[in-house]
């Protein structure tokens, strides 16, 4: 009996004799490419038509090929019973084309390096142009940032000044409620202690009969006088407080109002800087406007002039061609 063969095994002869046909076919086709290219080499070298022994029958360049008729005075082709000059022949035809073909070549030559020139010319302009305007921008935003760098510095300076003086302010007013309190505290406390302001009853007591007689200072017994003298003190002691108020008060208003005009000046400078800006900026503006415009215009003006009288390969290949 035959020996079993499992399924995997089975598709692994396969696989590897699919491989090799794969190979062989690969290498058959190589040799054969190989066979192709030798034989197509030979033809190349050693059977082209230029070198088949009738070829000159079919030569279509054969008249162009030739030799003039004359090449000189010396020609050896020439016999002594031969012409030896014909009319209006040019020798130097050939050599006096060949030369003028090269100066026009030349020329043309010069004129596209010209050409180039000019429009590499125009493209350093035009980024010399570009860099110039980066330029004022940069300036422009270094400006802006300085001016408010400069700008925050200052609000912040006329903050600091404004916090120094409410805390100064406040501090004037504690020494003020300070002074007050104590003037006060001295007043209640002298108050306290007059045995007049109290009617204190021992002050009516004579010394000379105790008891008998008062004294004629007492305060029930003041006169009119007395009680009208005490009262314009008292007068006198409010006005002074009311002034001396009014005054605070006045001066905390010149204060405010001084303050209040510094702000407004600092405002109304700033509105001047910014309108000045704005000036700036629009002009700038309109500058780079102008030389946009005189841009596009120059290079419909380079286009219109410069990209013309394009000279074309085919315009040399006609030379040489006839011999006519």
């Amino acid at each position: 009996p035959f020996p079993t063969v499992s399924p995997r095994r089975y598709d692994q002869m396969a696989s590897f004799y699919d491989k090799k046909l794969v190979a062989l076919e690969q290498e058959r086709r190589e040799i054969q490419a190989e066979l192709n290219r030798n034989v197509q080499s030979f033809r190349a070298e050693y059977q082209r038509k230029e070198l088949r022994r009738e070829y000159d029958l079919s030569d279509p360049t054969a008249l162009r090929s030739e030799p003039p008729a004359r090449v000189g005075d010396d020609d050896a082709r020439i016999g002594a019973s031969s012409l030896q000059r014909f009319d209006g022949e040019d020798l130097a035809a050939g050599e006096r084309r060949r030369t003028q073909l090269a100066q026009q070549h030349a020329w043309c030559e010069r004129q596209a390096a010209e050409k180039v020139a000019q429009l590499a010319a125009a493209k350093a302009a035009d980024v010399a142009h570009a860099e110039t305007v980066a330029a004022q921008e940069e300036y422009m935003n270094k400006a802006h940032e300085h001016h408010k760098a400069a700008r925050a510095a200052f609000e912040r300076s006329v903050a600091e000044e404004n916090a120094r003086l409410a805390q100064l302010k406040a501090q004037r007013d504690a020494e003020a409620r300070a002074i007050d309190a104590e003037l006060a505290s001295a007043e209640a406390k002298k108050v306290e202690a007059d045995p007049m302001i109290n009617e204190d009853p021992a002050a009516a007591a004579s010394a000379v009969a105790p008891g008998a007689r008062v004294r004629v200072d007492h305060w029930k017994g003041m006169n009119y006088l007395q009680v009208r003298s005490i009262n314009e003190t008292v007068a006198a002691q409010r006005e002074e407080l009311e002034s001396r108020r009014a005054a605070e008060a006045a001066a905390e208003a010149a204060t405010a109002n001084a303050s209040e005009r510094v702000r407004r000046a600092l405002e109304q400078r700033a509105e001047q800087v910014e309108a000045f800006k704005r000036e700036q900026r629009m002009a700038v503006l309109r500058a780079q406007n102008t030389q946009r415009a005189e841009k596009v215009e120059r290079d419909a003006t380079a286009r219109s002039v410069l990209g013309v009288n394009t000279v074309e390969p085919e315009y040399f290949a006609q030379f040489g061609t006839s011999w006519r």
